[in-house]
Protein backbone atom coordinates (compact mmCIF):
# COMPACT_ATOMS: atom_id res chain seq x y z
CA UNK A 1 0.00 0.00 0.00
CA UNK A 2 1.07 3.22 -0.63
CA UNK A 3 -0.10 6.81 0.78
CA UNK A 4 1.37 9.81 0.85
CA UNK A 5 -1.10 11.57 3.75
CA UNK A 6 0.16 15.48 4.20
CA UNK A 7 1.02 16.11 7.95
CA UNK A 8 1.13 11.87 8.33
CA UNK A 9 3.70 11.82 11.20
CA UNK A 10 1.61 14.10 13.55
CA UNK A 11 -1.74 13.42 11.91
CA UNK A 12 -2.02 9.23 12.57
CA UNK A 13 -0.68 9.97 16.10
CA UNK A 14 -3.54 12.38 16.95
CA UNK A 15 -5.80 10.22 15.27
CA UNK A 16 -4.67 7.59 17.77
CA UNK A 17 -4.81 9.86 20.81
CA UNK A 18 -8.12 10.81 20.04
CA UNK A 19 -9.14 7.35 19.85
CA UNK A 20 -8.34 6.59 22.87
CA UNK A 21 -9.81 9.24 25.26
CA UNK A 22 -12.87 8.39 23.02
CA UNK A 23 -12.74 4.79 24.32
CA UNK A 24 -12.25 5.85 27.36
CA UNK A 25 -14.89 8.47 27.75
CA UNK A 26 -17.14 5.64 25.97
CA UNK A 27 -15.88 2.86 28.74
CA UNK A 28 -17.19 5.21 31.47
CA UNK A 29 -20.31 5.17 29.44
CA UNK A 30 -20.40 1.51 29.64
CA UNK A 31 -19.93 0.74 33.58
CA UNK A 32 -22.05 3.46 34.56
CA UNK A 33 -25.14 2.83 32.76
CA UNK A 34 -28.03 4.03 33.58
CA UNK A 35 -30.48 1.76 30.91
CA UNK A 36 -29.10 -1.07 29.23
CA UNK A 37 -29.90 0.33 26.01
CA UNK A 38 -27.00 3.12 26.86
CA UNK A 39 -24.94 0.28 27.25
CA UNK A 40 -25.31 -1.21 23.95
CA UNK A 41 -24.68 2.12 22.57
CA UNK A 42 -21.95 2.32 24.46
CA UNK A 43 -20.95 -1.55 23.20
CA UNK A 44 -21.63 0.15 19.78
CA UNK A 45 -19.55 2.68 19.94
CA UNK A 46 -16.55 0.50 21.26
CA UNK A 47 -16.60 -1.44 18.01
CA UNK A 48 -16.72 1.59 15.72
CA UNK A 49 -13.71 2.82 17.80
CA UNK A 50 -11.88 -0.21 16.99
CA UNK A 51 -13.10 0.08 13.49
CA UNK A 52 -11.32 3.40 13.16
CA UNK A 53 -8.33 1.97 15.14
CA UNK A 54 -7.37 -0.65 12.92
CA UNK A 55 -8.08 1.81 10.18
CA UNK A 56 -5.09 4.02 11.74
CA UNK A 57 -3.12 1.45 12.39
CA UNK A 58 -3.44 -0.06 8.80
CA UNK A 59 -2.54 3.40 7.73
CA UNK A 60 0.47 4.15 10.01
CA UNK A 61 1.94 0.40 9.16
CA UNK A 62 0.83 0.34 5.69
CA UNK A 63 -0.64 -3.09 5.72
CA UNK A 64 -3.81 -3.03 3.36
CA UNK A 65 -4.40 -6.14 5.02
CA UNK A 66 -5.91 -4.59 7.82
CA UNK A 67 -8.24 -2.75 5.94
CA UNK A 68 -9.71 -5.89 5.30
CA UNK A 69 -10.23 -6.55 9.18
CA UNK A 70 -11.48 -3.16 9.58
CA UNK A 71 -14.46 -4.25 6.93
CA UNK A 72 -14.80 -7.50 8.77
CA UNK A 73 -15.06 -5.23 12.38
CA UNK A 74 -18.00 -3.21 10.92
CA UNK A 75 -20.05 -6.18 9.36
CA UNK A 76 -20.26 -7.92 13.03
CA UNK A 77 -20.54 -4.91 14.61
CA UNK A 78 -23.60 -4.22 12.33
CA UNK A 79 -25.25 -7.81 13.06
CA UNK A 80 -24.79 -6.88 16.57
CA UNK A 81 -26.40 -3.78 16.61
CA UNK A 82 -29.42 -5.62 14.75
CA UNK A 83 -29.60 -8.27 18.02
CA UNK A 84 -29.62 -5.73 20.30
CA UNK A 85 -32.26 -3.89 18.51
CA UNK A 86 -34.19 -6.63 18.27
CA UNK A 87 -33.58 -7.41 22.39
CA UNK A 88 -34.83 -4.42 23.17
CA UNK A 89 -37.84 -3.94 20.68
CA UNK A 90 -40.81 -2.87 22.95
CA UNK A 91 -39.05 -1.51 26.24
CA UNK A 92 -39.70 1.59 24.92
CA UNK A 93 -43.02 3.70 24.90
CA UNK A 94 -42.57 4.96 21.79
CA UNK A 95 -42.62 1.48 20.45
CA UNK A 96 -46.01 1.72 20.61
CA UNK A 97 -47.44 3.70 17.49
CA UNK A 98 -49.31 6.89 18.26
CA UNK A 99 -49.58 6.23 22.12
CA UNK A 100 -51.97 3.53 21.57
CA UNK A 101 -52.22 0.91 23.76
CA UNK A 102 -51.60 -2.59 22.63
CA UNK A 103 -54.68 -5.18 21.58
CA UNK A 104 -55.36 -8.36 23.16
CA UNK A 105 -54.90 -10.89 20.70
CA UNK A 106 -58.43 -12.42 21.95
CA UNK A 107 -59.55 -8.70 20.61
CA UNK A 108 -61.26 -8.17 24.43
CA UNK A 109 -59.70 -5.57 26.65
CA UNK A 110 -58.30 -7.08 29.92
CA UNK A 111 -61.28 -5.70 31.94
CA UNK A 112 -64.07 -6.91 30.23
CA UNK A 113 -63.17 -10.68 30.21
CA UNK A 114 -64.79 -13.74 32.32
CA UNK A 115 -62.62 -14.18 35.48
CA UNK A 116 -60.77 -17.55 34.89
CA UNK A 117 -61.80 -20.62 37.36
CA UNK A 118 -63.91 -18.56 39.24
CA UNK A 119 -67.79 -18.90 39.98
CA UNK A 120 -69.48 -19.69 36.84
Amino acid sequence: MNVALAGAAWVLPLAGGMLVISTLLIMWRLLVGPSRPDRAVAVDALTMIGVAGVSVLALMSEQAVLLDVAIVLAIVSFLGSVAFALLFKGTHSSDNPHGQPERPVSGIPPAERPAKGGDQ
